[in-house]
């Protein structure tokens, strides 16, 4: 999963490095900058307190002076993109602190991230311009944490990511670092969080585990629901406070979540984590996991499923809508093929399609034939009077 929140304070974007003694606890561990932007301001490998609470403030990390020319009150300090794994990932991980998997993980991280890098733009405003120039530059610092909040004083296991993007980028046309434009990044989250799925669920096989998936997700095979479902306390007490609020948007109660949580306290050692976990399993559970980790469930991995799972994506996308974002076509796909198909064999396989394509503000729209056919005879049948239509996509889009 993928969540996006803009952080607008400075004082709450450095509440992001956390105090040293809560990363000696295991429970957190201090990542690493990112992006070709942090590369640029000279920042490499572990993020330091000094150069984040720096860039929080708009300020360049080595000598301290502004960094983008306007630095006002309410300026937008940046964003958390944030980066969780399924529960039997996070705990699997927990239990046996398996150093490929939390490698697996910051790969899928690490991948998903340059993508959206590469598609970074700023406003051009000069010359009576009113446009936005893809500069293809972030800056960001990687948080890793490996527990949730507590319910009761007790966090359970969830492996996931905080990657605070900084509101700057480099803009090489006028040679000068400008506030970051990030909205059509965080319109194609779904698209991002599909391929970060892949690559997660993808990396993980490639080490031995097997993946079933489970909708638009997945779990690692040979973990049981009843199991799974021990360690979510935390998303079973947000899901029964939505359920007594009547709320039910999933956005809704992100934010529920957030509202509702226990402050974190004092930080309990890993050991002391371990042996409450373990005590929620038992014997032959504890004997069932250790066999997963152990590679012990052997499963055929499923090759060139990009076919079908492209197939899917086109039979069932045009439902509703003549034209689409081709995007949205890769994430339908990368839905249905998770677990049996990698990235660049979904994109080579949609781009080998006859499907018609046009772009239409900065965006790869494409259609069928015979969507463009029934629209045509909508229209026609519309314009000799025998009825009323609404066309299925709006036609300006059509090639």
């Amino acid at each position: 999963m993928i969540r996006i929140s803009q952080q607008d304070n400075a004082a709450g974007a450095k509440r992001y490095y956390a105090t040293a003694d809560y990363y000696s606890e295991g429970q957190e561990l201090v990542g690493e900058w990112g992006g070709k932007g942090a590369t640029r301001l000279g920042l490499e490998g572990k993020v330091d307190k000094d150069s984040f609470e720096r860039l929080c403030d708009n300020l360049h990390p080595q000598t301290g002076e502004p960094l983008t020319v306007r630095t006002r009150t309410e300026r937008r300090v940046g964003y958390d993109f944030t980066f969780s794994v399924p529960k039997s990932v996070s705990l699997l991980y927990a239990m046996s602190g398996d150093q490929g998997i939390l490698d697996a993980f910051r790969d899928a991280v690490s991948d998903t991230m340059r993508d959206m890098e590469a598609e970074m733009k700023t406003r051009v405003r000069k010359h009576f311009q009113d446009t936005d120039r893809t500069t293809g530059n972030m800056v960001w610092a990687e948080f890793i944490h490996t527990t949730s909040r507590p319910v009761d004083g007790i966090p359970d296991p969830q492996l996931h990511a905080h990657c605070f993007v900084f509101n700057t980028t480099w803009d090489q046309e006028e040679d000068r670092w400008k506030a970051g434009q990030f909205a059509d990044i965080k319109r194609d989250t779904p698209y991002f969080q599909a391929a970060f799925r892949v690559r997660l669920a993808n990396n993980l096989q490639d080490i031995g585990f097997g993946v079933e998936r489970k909708r638009d997700d997945f779990e690692i095979a040979g973990i049981s629901a009843d199991v799974l479902k021990r360690f979510s306390r935390r998303t079973d007490q947000i899901e029964k406070l939505a359920e007594t609020l009547g709320i039910t948007d999933p956005d809704r109660k992100a934010e529920l979540g957030a509202e509702s949580r226990e402050n974190k306290g004092k930080a309990l050692s890993w050991e002391t984590l371990r042996r409450e976990w373990n005590s929620r399993l038992s014997d032959s559970e504890s004997d069932a996991l250790a066999a997963v980790h152990r590679r012990e469930l052997k499963q055929t991995r499923p090759v060139n499923g990009e076919t079908k799972a492209v197939d899917h994506a086109i039979e069932h996308s045009f439902v509703r809508e003549a034209v689409l974002p081709e995007r949205k076509l890769l994430t339908e796909a990368l839905k249905r093929g998770l677990g049996a198909v990698t990235m660049d064999d979904v994109t080579r396989e949609m781009k080998s399609r006859p499907l018609i394509r046009s772009e239409f503000d900065g965006r790869d729209m494409a259609t069928t034939k015979e969507m463009v056919a029934l629209e045509s005879k909508l229209i026609d049948f519309a314009s000799k009077g025998r009825g009323r239509c609404r066309p299925l996509g709006d036609p300006a889009l059509l090639p």
